[in-house]
């Protein structure tokens, strides 16, 4: 059958690998599809849940993600991985990151924390909070306060669908909403750069 492709929701895609082939025809047909300009821009969640992989293995396929049009933001709960024989050596678990997934708003008063990736599918309203040491995701509007990279990561980033936050850090460096701004319309992405965080409309 091959892999499948679904929108959880704009621009977020599932990557659903197919257990019944190898990992080198896997990586051939996330190639081929991801390649594709209508997925330019998209993020890119990859879900291996039921298969049977080597954290070797799973390096590859993120890599394979990494150099299509889209962008990888981690894995889909529930992961399974095939521990490497006795002859194999022993490979760092640090280089996988996990998703947590949440599939709805978060009110006031809700607090979040993940050892790897957070992926909202929904809103992250005032009085919230969500700690991560890798990237924070929200298809929605967030205005809560979130801390990605909170391990020290200066590479995580922070997307939004609409990035209102009453605070935005990135491993140690934090920002705030201005009092008084219109709601953006479009996504941007909070990055940091030159020992600052900027953000910016995300681009097509």
């Amino acid at each position: 059958m091959g892999i499948t492709v679904k929108g959880m929701t704009v621009p977020a895609l599932l990557v659903k690998l197919d257990e019944n082939m190898s990992v080198e025809e896997n990586i051939s047909q996330i190639k081929d599809k991801l390649s594709s300009d209508f997925f330019k821009g998209s993020l890119a969640v990859i879900d291996y849940e039921g298969t049977k992989i080597t954290q070797e293995n799973l390096k590859k396929i993120e890599d394979a993600v990494r150099n299509t049009n889209t962008k990888f933001v981690g894995y889909k709960p529930s992961l399974k991985l095939e521990k490497p024989s006795k002859t194999t050596a022993p490979e760092p678990n640090q280089d996988i990151k996990t998703l947590k997934l949440i599939n709805k708003n978060m009110r006031s008063g809700q607090n979040v924390e993940h050892e790897g990736d957070v992926l909202v599918i929904g809103d992250v309203n005032p009085g919230s909070y969500i700690t991560a040491s890798g990237n924070i995701i929200v298809m929605g509007t967030l205005r809560g306060i979130v801390h990605a990279g909170a391990g020290g990561d200066d590479s995580a980033i922070v997307i939004a669908l609409k990035l209102r936050p009453q605070q935005l850090r990135i491993a140690r460096r934090i920002v705030r909403s201005p009092d008084e701004s219109d709601d953006p319309e479009y996504p941007e992405i909070a990055y940091v750069k030159n020992d600052q965080i900027f953000i910016e409309k995300i681009r097509s």
